[in-house]
């Protein structure tokens, strides 16, 4: 051989061999004759460069070719159209693939599981007694059901017919730049023949529109932001995967007299001054209706009372919240003189300023 080896490879003379191999590959990949079919020139230059690589990779050989001294060199490799890990054959169908469909067909991947249906949502808004005790709400509910024609599959039953992508062979070969793998044909499965079709209701989906009204219970103690769920009452799954769930969001009004706090009720009542001063009993408003509780001799301004197991049903479990009523006293505005004479003589007797306001705040059960 005439030629320079590390010439024909494009390398130095002091290259390493994993260049040498990397010179290696590039040039053949570019000079195959499967590549370039009926070019004499590239498969000469296809064959020099196999041979310099035979003798350059080899420690011994090289070593002799560096002294100058005459190296044998190994015949030419014959051609038969393949090189080791690729395939560049031009009498098959080859198509173009990206690195998904690569190792779906080389490293011969499961199928991806199909696609979980929606969650389908809606809102809703409730009184304050509706949330308290509980009601039912009738919702019209556009959705995707099961196929009847397919059973939610997406396929009928058709053939059996050869496969026209494959030609029957249950294989196709894919590219992607040079290299060229061979997979199971996507529309056969790899079975070589045609035995199901799209169904023609679903188009292949396994799902169709429908319009249905559900019935909703909503269970006591809701509040705004709670969600009440239907499992499975969303839209159907792709092709016979799980259906997604319905969820109903809960808006609650406020009330005009009681404020919530977690499970708790919390109200304001007005009292006398004389029934707060000499106790008494006052009527109070509760989820359940009126009732009246009594009130200690000296009772102050903002002072609570609680009610037990007067709130709201718990959500998570058995049982009620409390209920705390606050004391407001109502001052009379006294505008007679006679009325004037008997707080000045109260004041005189009492003590102006004697009233205990450290109980302000205090709780009774």
């Amino acid at each position: 051989m005439d030629k320079d080896l590390y010439e024909l490879l494009g390398t130095r003379r002091g290259a390493t061999l994993v260049e040498l191999r990397r010179a290696h590959q590039r040039l053949v990949r570019q000079l195959h004759p499967a590549i370039n079919p009926g070019d004499l020139a590239s498969a000469e230059r296809f064959r020099l460069v196999k041979a310099a690589f035979e003798v350059l990779s080899n420690p011994e050989r090289r070593a002799a070719y560096d002294r100058g001294e005459k190296v044998h060199v190994p015949a030419p490799p014959s051609i038969d159209g393949r090189f080791e890990g690729f395939d560049f054959s031009a009498e098959v169908r080859v198509e173009s693939v990206g690195f998904k469909e690569i190792f779906d067909g080389v490293l011969r991947l499961g199928r991806k599981p199909e696609a979980r249906g929606e969650d389908l949502e809606q809102h809703t808004r409730l009184s304050f007694d509706e949330a308290f005790r509980g009601t039912r709400r009738r919702v019209h509910l556009v959705r995707q059901d099961p196929c009847s024609e397919c059973s939610g599959s997406g396929d009928v039953d058709f053939g059996p017919v050869p496969c026209s992508r494959c030609r029957g062979t249950g294989q196709v070969r894919g590219s992607r730049g040079h290299m060229i793998f061979s997979r199971a044909c996507r529309d056969c499965g790899g079975s070589g023949a045609i035995t199901k079709k799209a169904c023609a209701r679903c188009r292949g989906d396994g799902r169709v529109m429908v319009s249905e009204w559900l019935e909703v219970e909503i269970p006591p103690g809701v509040v705004s932001g709670s969600q009440v769920r239907l499992p499975g009452c969303g839209n159907a799954g792709q092709r016979g995967a799980a259906a997604g769930d319905f969820l109903l969001s809960i808006e609650v009004e406020p009330h005009p007299v009681f404020r919530r706090e977690g499970d708790d009720l919390h109200c304001e009542v007005g009292v006398p001054m004389v029934d707060a001063a000499l106790g008494g009993h006052v009527e109070v408003e509760t989820p359940d209706g009126r009732m009246s509780i009594e009130l200690p001799a000296g009772t102050q301004n903002g002072q609570r009372f609680r009610l037990r197991k007067r709130g709201v049903p718990k959500l998570a479990g058995e049982g009620r919240g409390d209920l705390y009523v606050e004391a407001r006293v109502l001052v009379p505005t006294v505008t007679d003189d006679p009325g004037r004479a008997l707080l000045r003589e109260f004041a005189r007797v009492h003590g102006e300023g004697r009233g205990d306001a450290s109980r302000t705040g205090r709780e009774e059960g």
